[in-house]
């Protein structure tokens, strides 16, 4: 193994120990890696919303702007999109 070699798995540990940490800290003030899209449930749950309530947001997401996508039978809500849709909904109100 050449001099640099052990210096980039050197780098490599040290940043890998510096990223644990930072995980670690985030974990302790209540960050909690959070999924790339929801089931409606999950999303009624943030909304504190009624899982009816939600799917209807879904039927009318032509008009309301609500972030969903649908796959078949399946529909989907893009987490950062619905915390996006939902600031934006707060803006009207205020």
């Amino acid at each position: 193994m050449s001099f640099e070699d052990v210096i980039r798995q050197i780098v490599r540990e040290e940043n890998e120990k510096h990223l644990q940490d930072v995980k670690k800290l985030l974990e302790s003030h209540g960050y909690k890696e959070t999924p790339r899209f929801l089931k409606v449930p999950e999303a009624a749950k943030i909304l504190r919303i009624g899982r009816t309530a939600t799917y209807e947001l879904c039927q009318q997401s032509e008009v309301n702007g609500f972030p969903c996508i649908r796959d078949g039978n399946k529909i989907r809500i893009p987490y950062t999109a619905l915390m996006n849709w939902i600031d934006h909904q707060t803006e009207k109100v205020v």
